[in-house]
């Protein structure tokens, strides 16, 4: 830390000895109301988890604290310091950080780039490209852990190595305040860990730390305090002991939440196969896996960051060129693409939703039903029929739990969240033969996620079958019947059901063989 940020950090608090505080902020978006006389604060070396729903209003009040938004009403107050709103540059003057779920990353410059951007080390007018990257190494490695080449173009990084890079540029520039939104969804267990442990080493030095997280184990191991945002209003604000889970999910969505007992439907011993692979490879991350799925099962692909998971999923729809054989219902599957995929009953959810997956310009409505265009028309050359778009876009809104201004505002305008849930809907109302899901709940509210369970195992009993790969354990090993364990690119086991427990399926992933 430099001597200008331990200042700034060993500065006065505000009068009640907060770091930062909102006082009525209220906020909206083409009339909608957001954020209702939203108050609360942040003191130094406190760990303020921040829940609630998609669309509770969660993103919007990080946006105002980053610089990103203005509130219309209401103010933010810093070490007492009263602000109508913040620029980007005021924040980070004030050394508030952000790391944004939705990355800010340049895909087309170096891991060591984007960490320094935008001040940029430099000595009579050049680069100091050595100590930038040297300074990039030991960041990775001292802050998040992670063994991440300096040089390498972030957009050939996995999507969880990008996430790690955003986490240790983030953490360079925070000097007082670390605002972090779903840091964790695209790590593995032991990257949440040495996450875990940057955010305690943080609130040791006096950070004033934000942390928004949909994982409910997070809330609890982490948090000082909760605050709990529904519909735009902060409804709860207590200690962890003062509000159990169960009256956290109920303060969260308004309502009783029902638990969901994991358990996939009995499958059948004689269901078919349904999809088979042999061989897959594809020189880089993949080698050598193969696997049979049936008919009504869900198979949980399992493995650390860059393991290839994700790998094996765009090999299977032809994402991604390799080698190996892939045969649907029996038949083989030669030359693959999403497309003809699609068309023999195989549909790939992608983990990187928001990039592969979204018309973010487009109004809701067509990304509802982007999948199903020929069954809308009247007729094979006919004109598109309006109403019954509209309502099978309602009607997928309602089925995954989709919170949105309106059928015709345009993605971009959704949570993170609500986009996921839109996507996921899409391709879940059809009746797809073989799903593969790349985390699908992955940064999806508590309430989603268990409606986003139901979906699944609903289709398992109804007989297709289900590629699952989640980073959350407990997630993955409720649902499957199986586990096939990836160790960098190759299996390491397949366990049955009763077989797969979290000591062993970590210790697969992280050695390739069982201790």
């Amino acid at each position: 830390m430099t001597a200008a940020a331990a200042a700034r950090l060993d500065g006065p608090a505000g009068a009640d000895g907060d770091l930062l505080e909102l006082q009525g902020v209220g906020k909206s978006f083409a009339g909608v109301r957001v954020l209702r006389d939203v108050s609360l604060a942040v003191r130094p070396g406190e760990v303020v988890m921040l829940v609630g729903e998609n669309g509770a209003g969660k993103s919007t009040l990080k946006n105002i604290l980053s610089g990103l938004a203005a509130p219309d009403e209401g103010a933010i107050l810093f070490r007492g310091v009263r602000y109508p709103a913040l620029s980007a540059a005021e924040a980070d003057r004030l050394g508030i950080g952000t790391i944004h779920q939705e990355l800010s990353l340049f895909g087309n410059l170096s891991v060591a780039e984007n960490i320094h951007l935008p001040h940029l080390p430099s000595r009579g007018g050049f680069l100091r490209r050595r100590a930038m990257r040297e300074q990039a190494r030991a960041l990775l490695r001292d802050a998040v852990g992670a063994e991440i080449d300096p040089d390498a173009e972030v957009e050939g990084l996995s999507l969880g190595e990008r996430q790690l890079v955003e986490v240790a540029k983030s953490v360079r520039r925070a000097s007082s305040v670390l605002i972090l939104d779903e840091p964790t969804t695209c790590l593995s267990l032991p990257e949440r860990r040495r996450l875990f442990g940057v955010v305690r080493r943080l609130r040791r030095q006096g950070y004033g730390i934000l942390y928004i997280t949909h994982f409910m184990e997070e809330v609890y191991e982490l948090g000082d305090r909760i605050v709990v945002l529904r519909d735009g209003a902060v409804v709860a604000d207590g200690m962890p002991g003062e509000i159990p889970l169960p009256r956290l999910a109920r303060l969260m969505v308004g309502r009783e939440l029902d638990e969901l007992s994991l358990a996939p439907p009995p499958l059948p011993p004689d269901a078919p196969v349904v999809l088979s692979a042999r061989g897959l490879a594809d020189g880089e991350l993949v080698h050598g896996v193969g696997f049979e799925l049936r008919a009504g099962e869900i198979l949980g692909l399992a493995g650390l960051v860059g393991a290839g998971r994700s790998e094996v999923a765009e090999l299977l729809v032809g994402l991604r060129r390799g080698r190996g054989e892939v045969a649907l219902g029996g038949r083989p599957f030669e030359r693959r693409s999403p497309r003809a995929a699609a068309a023999r009953g195989l549909v790939l959810v992608s983990e990187d939703r928001r990039r592969d997956q979204a018309f973010l310009g487009r109004a809701l409505r067509e990304n509802l039903t982007a999948s199903f265009l020929p069954s809308l028309r009247d007729g094979p050359l006919g004109s598109l029929a309006l109403r019954r778009e509209a309502r099978l876009a309602d009607a997928l809104c309602e089925e995954v739990g989709v919170h949105h201004p309106g059928l015709e505002a345009p993605m971009v305008t959704l949570s993170g969240g609500n986009q996921q849930k839109a996507i996921v809907g899409r391709w879940f109302h059809g009746e797809p033969r073989v799903c593969v899901l790349d985390e699908p709940t992955k940064g999806v509210d508590i309430g989603a996620r268990a409606a986003l369970h139901r979906l699944i195992l609903a289709k398992a009993a109804r007989g297709a079958g289900i590629l699952l790969i989640s980073s959350d354990l407990p997630e993955l090993l409720g649902l499957a019947h199986r586990v096939l364990v990836l160790h960098k690119g190759r299996p390491a086991a397949e366990l049955a059901r009763g077989e797969a427990t979290p000591q062993r399926v970590m210790e697969l992933a992280s050695t390739g063989r069982a201790a």
